[in-house]
């Protein structure tokens, strides 16, 4: 099992509970870094959709976010979109692969979200001090040991962290729901 270097729990998880974890693409490979383009709202909406469906079949939710910029960050706006409307049933679990993650991004909007996202989670998992390649897989794999769930926004190629992450969760046994980002464009263009 991989255990992250440090939590901090701002309040208790639940004991029983369902959890979802999400892996997807980087913005270049979707919609670019504009979050406001009609594709990640058609994400948001898909994610919306899956998180209410998930409601209606258990009574607490964790959902994980891998906190990285692209698809987890449209996840994590999701989640607290679904936290503000069922305080007492969803709670947010930042995945956080190092303390730094942000510092390497260009955009001081990114920056500035990811610390908002990170300041409404319930629970804060990271896995390493200093940026590794290692503690990015580190972190697909804890969150993905703990989740009953991944959602894949995943294009299908074999490379990269998405399909590593893929990769694990069907070696460990995992459900995947995947959301092939092409179907979503081609949605868009009909």
């Amino acid at each position: 099992m991989t255990d992250p270097w440090k939590t901090i729990e701002r309040s208790p998880l639940p004991e029983e509970h369902y959890s979802i974890a999400l892996t997807g693409h980087r913005p270049g490979a979707l919609a670019g870094y504009d979050l406001s383009a009609p594709f990640y709202q058609l994400l948001e909406d898909r994610l919306y959709r899956i998180g209410r469906k998930a409601l209606e079949r258990y009574d607490q939710l964790v959902l994980r976010s891998g906190m990285a910029l692209g698809a987890d960050t449209v996840w994590s706006q999701t989640i607290i979109r679904l936290k503000e409307e069922f305080p007492e049933r969803v709670y947010f679990v930042a995945e956080v692969p190092v303390r730094s993650q942000p510092d390497r991004w260009i955009g001081e909007k990114d920056k500035l979200r990811w610390r908002e996202h990170l300041g409404k989670s319930d629970q804060i998992r990271i896995y390493g001090e200093s940026y590794g390649v290692k503690y990015l897989h580190a972190r697909n794999q804890g969150m993905i040991e703990k989740a009953n769930l991944l959602i894949a926004v995943w294009d299908g190629s074999e490379q990269g962290g998405t399909a590593g992450a893929v990769k694990y969760a069907t070696k460990i046994g995992r459900r995947i729901h995947r959301i092939d980002p092409a179907t979503l464009k081609a949605m868009l263009e009909a």
